[in-house]
């Protein structure tokens, strides 16, 4: 009996609103007619009633339902839950102690009670947009004045100790490009005091390096994104600092006397650069680590974000090894935040599952490397069948709750990766189907710098290449294909916040994401066969009826009587 047992509440139940409540549910392949089933705990006399949760996967043995449940009053208050349903002509109820083969109310699931502050965080302007990730130093030279004496001609090939002379005056100058591309939203690598070319080992928080430029160089570029309704973030590199932050320099100089040694975890005196000495972010001796439970540090950290947003008028922030800061601090760091702007955004890095910090409300998004795996593994390197793609890909999907995962930070490549087109061994045809996952699935799609221009380099310092901005007049075809998806995302509200359908057929080789709304629907075709498929029969074996056609069409707007091995096919029906 135990095997049906797959809806637990802290995961599977999110609130998404006051009033309202998503469930998601995981059942054996044989359940049917799923119905939810609540009703107030202390108002018997609004009955018991009954909601149909709706089938959007079907993975092995598995079934994956979710519904929207709407409380009975303005909040969703005192609210108790089962779920029905059938299996083999059987009825079944499932609650907290399991399954039932009788209805009634004793063993229920429950909600006690929609805090203001448990609604998941959802920025009104959030799920129309593109990141735009930038290595400041690495984008454009707008200000040699401001260059380093050591600075290298544009182009030099990237060590992890060169500069290049990238600013803030250099993506100011390039707005119209960005705007061009279609962009909507950047996030920008550390730009504060530090003694590196990446900027993450801070030297002073409420200084911008002087080799980026000032701060009225930042509010201009706020204010220059504002106009052009692109959003902008920071990064905020609160887990550590530099070495030689003033106060941990202070630690260094005056040992155990020193009013700042509780600002970090000590492990020795004297202090020596050492991986076991004090702690640090990954055992890398130049970023020793904040003690977040400090009210000392938890101030500190308020003062900067406080100056920067009252200063600046940024969107919101990335937290830098998000999973290393206390979950504490990240929640009562986002509360602070929001009091500030309710409508900036905390987006987490994290490299693995984030279900637990996105459901402690420390965080309202998380840079998805999870996703980013699950595609490399099938897509590039077949490590996976297509039928075990499927199973992770909906177990990822049903983890997070549909207002999660309209606004994660979907990458496909980073500072801290190889270059997307290297990792997809230059085969622009690969990186086109990674393009077409990216921009269909649920959640913000992410490009790196220069990835539109083919920019090619291994992990750190290859990926941090200078943008090259020699190829940008030519408008190649994979520059086309990135402002094509850019575009559609950021006008299409059925990719912006439709529900999303994941199809599989035992023993076929193509894949299907539907996305639907009221406004209409798109299907994503992709063929993984080495063959071309006779299109007809494809539509026929994932039941779809395709009434509009857009991509891939000849002039008449008639459809290929195939798809080709590795291609894709974008099917849009408008009400």
């Amino acid at each position: 009996m135990t095997q049906y047992l797959y809806h637990e509440p802290v995961v599977d139940a999110t609130l998404i609103s006051l009033n309202e409540l998503e469930v998601r549910l995981k059942l054996p392949a044989e359940a049917a007619q799923v119905t939810l089933n609540y009703w107030n705990k202390y108002k018997p006399e609004y009955g018991i009633r009954k909601q149909t949760m709706t089938l959007w996967a079907e993975s092995g043995e598995f079934k994956y339902y979710r519904t929207i449940l709407t409380g009975m009053e303005s909040r969703i208050r005192y609210l108790q839950y089962k779920f029905e349903f059938v299996e083999k002509g059987e009825s079944y109820w499932l609650g907290a102690e399991g399954l039932q083969k009788s209805e009634g109310t004793k063993g229920s699931y429950s909600f006690a009670y929609a805090g203001d502050r448990d609604v998941v965080s959802s920025p009104v302007w959030i799920k129309e947009r593109v990141w735009y990730q930038i290595f400041p130093e690495r984008f454009c030279n707008g200000d040699p004045g401001n260059d380093p004496d050591s600075t290298e001609p544009w182009g030099s090939v990237p060590t992890r100790d060169n500069y290049m002379g990238g600013d803030l005056r250099g993506i100011i100058q390039q707005l119209d490009y960005l705007s061009g591309l279609g962009i909507n939203a950047l996030y920008l690598n550390p730009i504060f005091a530090a003694t590196s070319n990446h900027k993450y080992d801070t030297v002073d928080y409420l200084q911008i390096d002087p080799q980026y430029g000032t701060v009225h160089d930042l509010q201009e570029l706020v204010r220059k994104c504002h106009e052009r309704d692109i959003k902008v973030i920071l990064d905020l590199v609160i887990n550590h600092c530099g070495f030689y932050h003033p106060y941990f320099q202070d630690v260094v100089q005056k040992g155990e006397d020193s009013v700042y040694k509780d600002w970090f975890y000590i492990n020795q005196y004297p202090i020596q650069r050492s991986e076991d000495g004090y702690d640090s972010v990954g055992y890398y001796q130049w970023m020793p680590k904040l003690r977040t439970s400090n009210p000392d540090v938890q101030r500190y950290v308020y003062d900067i974000v406080s100056f920067w947003q009252k200063e600046t008028g940024i969107d919101g922030w990335r937290i830098d090894v998000a999973d290393e800061v206390e979950i504490s601090f990240l929640r009562e760091l986002k509360s602070y935040v929001k009091k500030l702007n309710p409508n900036a955004i905390i987006i987490a890095e994290i490299w693995d599952d984030a279900k637990r910090l996105m459901a402690s409300g420390g965080v309202d998004s998380v840079m998805n490397y999870e996703l980013r795996t699950a595609l490399f593994d099938y897509c590039l390197d077949r490590s996976l069948t297509l039928a075990e793609f499927h199973s992770r890909l909906v177990n990822l999907l049903h983890r997070y709750s549909l207002a999660e995962l309209d606004q994660m930070f979907n990458l496909l490549g980073s500072h801290d990766t190889e270059r997307i087109l290297t990792r997809c061994g230059n085969d622009e045809s690969k990186l086109r189907q990674l393009l077409a996952f990216q921009f269909f699935l649920p959640g913000n799609p992410t490009v790196y710098y220069g990835d539109e221009l083919g920019n090619t380099g291994e992990n750190d310092p290859g990926c941090r290449g200078s943008m090259p901005w020699h190829l940008v007049p030519a408008e190649t075809p994979l520059f086309r294909e990135f402002r094509s998806w850019i575009r559609r995302k950021t006008t299409d509200p059925v990719l912006q916040h439709g529900l999303t359908e994941l199809r599989y057929r035992e023993g076929s080789e193509c894949y299907v994401i539907r996305r639907y709304a009221e406004t209409g629907e798109a299907v994503l075709l992709i063929n993984f066969s080495p063959e071309p498929l006779e299109l007809d029969a494809v539509l026929k074996r994932f039941d779809l009826n395709v009434e509009y056609f857009i991509h891939n069409s000849d002039d008449t707007g008639r459809l290929p009587a195939t798809i080709g091995p590795g291609e894709t096919m974008v099917f849009q029906k408008r009400d």
